[in-house]
């Protein structure tokens, strides 16, 4: 049964791979100096399909160790199915390439080095995603192997940055005859539970895996398991965490599981369930105007920074007020949708269709032509035509 298990999860890791994008532009290769390593790296970024018709600041999803084109081009294609499926927000996904991972990601053995890297994540990378890609404030860092060493290390010497973070097999723990390891990272995460169980300002999203099979995963899971405990010893306010043991999975196929799990758990709380739409759509217990704000301060409580709600969530609530003859409710959630999708047609269609049968003509047809000289020149084009025979 596990051996079945791990052939459907790679046969859809290739084929989501090669699958069309539903949500992500195909990738941009920059390269970008780090002043503070005095070296340049190499960047790959996908923008969504999406971008420039959204008006907000996009979270970030970066990927580190994206030579790896295998591991690199399934997490894209998680990204890009949880998008489409409103588990995530849209977000610009983002590959580090690295030139020497032990130096760059290895805090166990290269302290001083990794913590340069970090320096350049922070500042030279971001800056440039804040500058040209209208990237906001939240990032969610996936570490593989040294990567989750690193991103392990930087969610606590950085808290505010390092925010949320997916540790897949992360490195934490080595045999007794590796002579550098001291257990920093484990020891710096004891420490920054201890000093901050009341919580910190800045609230923290943790999740890690680790696996059951082969010769890494028996060193690594040890890790993973003493981290584990620690996060259980000393429960911390701020911190939302989560361990996935992966029984079956060596340090190789853990990623299949723990991209898509750990992005799921990051995101949960931004997640406008089905079950929560079905109580305004079906069993109607709900504003639709009182479940779209609670849902936007349950966002801004949890991640500190605003994260745009899915498309669906605002034209399917339009469009259940229309039907039931709320046109002044449907107006308003209409129009937070064209705020936020400035650049949408059918939210200006779908607007101009609230306003005609509200008796608006004027506003009705200006909704319309907008939304047709951001469609293509056919569509509303009957609208607009029996709209200006109308006499009113």
């Amino acid at each position: 049964m596990k051996k079945l298990s791990l052939t459907i999860i790679f046969f859809m890791a290739i084929f989501f791979a090669s699958a069309q994008q539903l949500k992500l532009n195909d990738k941009i290769e920059i390269k970008l100096h780090s002043s503070s390593e005095q070296e340049d790296h190499t960047v790959l970024i996908q923008l969504q399909k999406s971008y420039g018709q959204l008006n907000t600041k996009f979270p970030v999803i970066l990927l580190l160790d994206a030579q790896d084109r295998t591991l690199f081009n399934y997490a894209s294609a998680a990204v890009d199915r949880l998008m489409f499926t409103n588990d995530i927000p849209e977000a610009i996904f983002v590959g580090v390439v690295q030139d020497d991972r032990v130096k760059e990601l290895g805090v166990e053995r290269n302290e001083e080095t990794a913590l340069r890297f970090q320096h350049f994540l922070k500042t030279e990378l971001y800056n440039i995603l804040q500058k040209k890609y209208n990237a906001g404030s939240y990032f969610t860092f996936i570490g593989h192997s040294l990567g989750g060493q690193f991103v392990t290390n930087a969610m606590i010497n950085d808290p505010v940055f390092f925010r949320s973070v997916i540790s897949i097999s992360g490195a934490l723990n080595y045999p007794a005859d590796y002579t550098f390891y001291k257990g920093k990272v484990l020891n710096g995460l004891k420490k920054h539970l201890i000093n901050n169980q009341s919580g910190i300002p800045t609230k923290q999203k943790y999740y890690f895996s680790a696996g059951s099979d082969g010769y890494q995963e028996s060193g690594f899971k040890a890790g993973a398991l003493s981290a584990d405990s620690l996060l259980k010893l000393f429960p911390n306010k701020s911190l939302n965490w989560k361990f996935d043991f992966l029984p079956g999975f060596n340090h190789m196929t853990t990623p299949l599981q723990s991209i898509p799990a750990g992005l799921v758990f990051l995101f949960k709380d931004w997640h406008f369930t089905d079950s929560l739409a079905m109580e305004v759509l079906l069993k109607q217990n709900t504003d639709p105007i009182d479940a779209i704000n609670k849902h936007k301060d349950q966002i801004k409580k949890n991640y500190d920074t605003d994260l745009a709600l899915p498309y669906s969530c605002y034209y399917q609530f339009t469009n259940f007020l229309v039907q039931k003859g709320n046109l002044d409710k449907a107006k308003e959630i209409c129009m937070a949708m064209t705020r936020q999708y400035p650049e949408d047609a059918d939210s200006y269609g779908l607007m101009g269709g609230i306003l005609a049968k509200q008796g608006n003509r004027p506003d009705a047809l200006r909704y319309y032509k907008i939304a047709r000289s951001k469609s293509n020149p056919e569509k509303y084009l009957k609208e607009i035509s029996d709209l200006e025979k109308r006499k009113d």
